[in-house]
């Protein structure tokens, strides 16, 4: 699992929960860029840390990922610092991962505001041209992809717009899951120091706080 960060660190504390929950032998490597301060934050969470630039933003997110070629896993999954995958959705991946998919992704996700403890559930994209397109979190990609594009998941001259950069560039055999339909949860945290404000948009709708609460009690 890679992922970098910057600042927040209440919600990379929030995202570490998140990945001892699952309770599995998870390499995780995160790129960061402040110094001993990341460095202690991420090391003491017993994960493999990176310090370089936070932009390029492609490239600071590329070296997670060749990093990550040095331990030859099956799979990476790409992830934001404030982003938790439940554990059902994780055994549900597992599931494609040995059918040896090539690519596996949410289209849809869960929100949730530290700041204003008001939760939504965006539910996916739907213009025409990307329609069908997964969110940028949790996309889980097979070391025959990965050593494709030379473990290098972003162009950096598509660093204002990481995630389409890696969604033109898929290929195999893919496996898209609709959250909502097959009852799990990915969950995105917004903070109060967010570079933008909580707010709802295209395809988005606020629901009822509690089941986001109650599904992930361990983070709150």
């Amino acid at each position: 699992m890679v992922t970098g960060v910057w600042k927040r660190p209440e919600v990379f504390k929030m995202f570490a929960k998140g990945v001892h929950h699952l309770n599995m032998d998870i390499d995780v490597i995160v790129a960061g860029s402040e110094g001993d301060k990341s460095r202690k934050m991420v090391e003491a969470e017993g994960f493999q840390y990176i310090e370089i630039t936070n932009q390029p933003l492609a490239l600071k997110m590329n070296t997670t990922t060749l990093a990550a070629a040095d331990l030859n896993p099956d799979y990476v999954i790409c992830m934001g610092s404030d982003d938790i995958l439940s554990v059902e959705l994780l055994e549900h991946y597992k599931i494609w991962m040995d059918k040896k998919y090539d690519f596996i992704g949410c289209q849809d996700f869960y929100f949730y505001d530290l700041k204003s403890k008001k939760a939504a559930y965006w539910g996916g994209y739907r213009d025409r041209r990307r329609r069908m397109h997964t969110a940028g979190a949790g996309r889980c990609i097979s070391k025959r992809l990965m050593d494709r594009w030379g473990w290098r998941c972003w162009k950096v001259s598509d660093s204002d717009m990481l995630d389409n950069s890696m969604q033109g560039r898929i290929r195999g055999k893919q496996r898209i899951i609709n959250l909502k339909n097959e009852g799990l949860f990915a969950l995105d945290i917004k903070s109060p120091t967010n570079m933008t404000p909580f707010k709802l948009w295209d395809n988005t709708k606020f629901i009822d706080s509690e089941i986001i609460e109650n599904k992930f009690d361990y983070l709150f």
